[in-house]
């Protein structure tokens, strides 16, 4: 089976489990396509739009809440639409689909919904299009459409809030989430050996700040870490965007023996993780859902818009939390960081974690579907 796998390349949220799930389906022996999904349409100001838009609301979390929630709409959802159906994005996608000829279109973003169906309904096409929630625990407006094929999602909260928005249930498939091909195929060091892979302090309680693929943020936790005097280390990844990386320098200049340990981008994120006790930043799904891999809690330190209901996911499954001021945020991990029965609650909660973690599986569901589809076009046509 040849299938396409299109994604927005609006950070690294929908790239990732695109090629996550590319990489799995070349394991089992398909042939796969990866591509961007403005391209396929030819729209190349718009991907630019997009890609810079995102890049500015990530400085000003509070202002993405807004902005996004209001545009997340059934007006949107129907504008998308009839641009998309009534523009040279037709002719551009038939010309990109007839030049890849794929059995399946599996797209990792809300799009799926009100551009990509649309228009292979309207061009008649006989392909599926499988869209994958990439947020895990939500679904915006924007990405509800029960004409979709399959919709899967990674949680039951992300399946029941799609319901609530009109998404038919059984149009809905609850999925493994699809890890990358280092963290399927590694195998993790305990978190004593993994510090010392790392040349790190064993002893230290540690904390991974993850920026994300932007590398966008601030040093206002390690200026409270600081002021606190607390006997913690702290691990910022990501490639530092030039305002961050200035406001790291500066506070490397001004506390020259805090132990801060700053790699960059790195390709075995794996090790960081199971080097620290708590993952923290902003709640990217891929960053998030590896934490919670590795069994380590994550503080959500920047609640986006289609990451708010990650606070009742928490609620729900104990396995992190949910806080935007810096102050509290030091307050959480530093009760966390002292209470040995507290720490032992969220072993167990681990435990008890109903999410599943396999790109494989994931993959085989999508051929699965596929196949099925594919099979119930031919009875029809006969």
């Amino acid at each position: 089976m040849h299938i396409a796998f299109l994604y927005v390349d609006a950070g690294k949220g929908h790239i990732t489990p695109a090629k996550a799930l590319s990489d799995a389906a070349l394991r089992l022996g398909h042939t796969t396509v990866v591509a961007d999904l403005f391209e396929s349409v030819n729209a190349p100001i718009v991907n630019w739009m997009s890609k810079s838009n995102w890049r500015m609301m990530l400085h000003f979390p509070r202002l993405e809440v807004f902005i996004d929630s209001k545009q997340d709409s059934w007006f949107n959802a129907r504008l998308i639409r009839f641009l998309g159906t009534h523009s040279h994005a037709l002719k551009d996608f038939k010309t990109w689909y007839d030049a890849n000829s794929p059995d399946c279109i599996v797209v990792t973003h809300f799009l799926a919904g009100c551009l990509i169906q649309p228009i292979v309904a309207k061009l008649g096409l006989p392909v599926p299009v499988f869209e994958y929630a990439a947020d895990v625990v939500f679904t915006p407006r924007l990405g509800i459409n029960s004409a979709l094929d399959r919709l899967y999602i990674c949680t039951h909260l992300g399946k029941e809030l799609a319901m609530a928005f009109g998404q038919e249930e059984k149009t809905i498939s609850i999925c493994p989430f699809p890890l990358k091909t280092q963290m399927m195929h590694t195998a993790f060091p305990e978190k004593q050996q993994a510090r010392k892979n790392l040349g790190m302090m064993m002893d230290r309680f540690t904390v991974l700040l993850n920026l994300g693929g932007e590398g966008i943020g601030t040093t206002d936790f390690l200026e409270e870490v600081q002021k606190r005097n607390l006997d913690w280390q702290i691990i910022t990844v990501g490639t530092l965007s030039s305002s961050t990386k200035l406001q790291y320098k500066r506070f490397k200049e001004k506390y020259p023996s805090f132990p801060l340990h700053t790699p960059g981008f790195v390709d075995n994120i794996q090790d960081y993780i199971c080097a620290c006790d708590v993952q923290a930043g902003k709640a990217g799904a891929n960053a998030l859902m590896e934490s919670l891999y590795l069994k380590r809690p994550f503080l959500i330190s920047s609640l986006l818009y289609t990451a708010k209901p990650t606070t009742e996911f928490f609620k729900r499954h104990k396995v992190g939390w949910v806080e935007n001021t810096i102050e509290k945020q030091v307050d959480i991990l530093q009760a966390y960081s002292e209470d040995s029965q507290a720490q032992e609650a969220m072993k167990e909660a681990f435990k008890k974690l109903p999410t599943t973690f396999d790109s494989d599986a994931f993959a085989r569901m999508i051929v699965k579907d596929a196949e099925k589809f594919l099979q119930e076009k031919d009875t029809n046509m006969q």
